[in-house]
């Protein structure tokens, strides 16, 4: 298959080709569960996502705002890198814990096998869990990266460009880096579970939006947002 040019290379000297690809699972989007009026507008390659209440019947009380976005799904035993990119812009007043990226497999409780969330200070993290069964009593926690991002996603409105790259290894996990601004933030390693009763990975997908336990006023713009099959070298 023929390469186009060079996406992006850091300054670790980790070169990323895209792939000419016709077919992109992780390209497509919609909107998930549904959100209030205006809450997601597309123009573009660009999403503006408002504050909404949580359409989604299956969340739990305690996570009360949801505008997001899904991709379509790839298969656990999936194998190729895929860059995730998009330039965003926060602006509120409040400081909030919420999540910008995840990929979710299928379950229907806990953590999925990785969020990306903005901490109340701005820093990154990212999560994921292992679910032995239903309810919160059932999830053990666990983060793949111990620690948090050394820069901030600002809240003033200034544009930033996000980059997470998902290297799917084709045995139900997935090597995920996270960039801001062109600068290595995080990195974990998901790997299925071994604990006994453990929720296997049916499938893979991509969300993006804002998913938080409270409901606050925000406005978050990704543009130029796009999902790249591509090539590390």
């Amino acid at each position: 298959m023929r390469l186009a040019p060079i996406v992006a290379c850091t300054t670790a000297l980790l070169c990323l080709f895209a792939f000419a690809a016709h077919s992109n699972p992780l390209s497509r989007w919609q909107i998930s569960c549904g959100v209030d009026a205006g809450s997601i507008a597309k123009k573009g390659k660009t999403y503006t996502f408002k504050t909404s209440s949580n359409q989604c019947p299956g969340d739990g009380p305690q996570w009360k705002q949801r505008a997001e976005i899904y991709s379509d799904r790839v298969k656990p035993d999936h194998m190729g890198s895929y860059l995730f990119s998009s330039t965003i812009s926060m602006t509120t007043n409040a400081q909030q814990k919420w999540d910008i990226f995840q990929i979710h497999d299928g379950r229907r409780s806990c953590a999925p096998p990785l969020k990306v969330s903005v901490l109340g200070n701005g820093h990154l993290e990212l999560t994921s869990d292992v679910n032995t069964g239903a309810g919160e009593e059932n999830c053990i926690r666990g983060k793949l990266s111990k620690s948090r991002s050394p820069q901030k996603q600002k809240l003033n409105g200034t544009t930033q460009k996000l980059d997470v790259l998902i290297e799917f290894t084709g045995e139900a996990g997935f090597i995920a880096t996270v960039w801001l601004d062109d600068k290595v933030q995080l990195q974990g390693t998901y790997q299925p579970p071994n604990t006994p009763g453990a929720f296997q990975s049916k499938f893979f997908y991509f969300k993006h939006g804002v998913y938080s336990p409270e409901r606050w006023d925000y406005v978050l713009v990704s543009e130029d947002l796009s999902v790249k099959k591509v090539k590390v070298k």
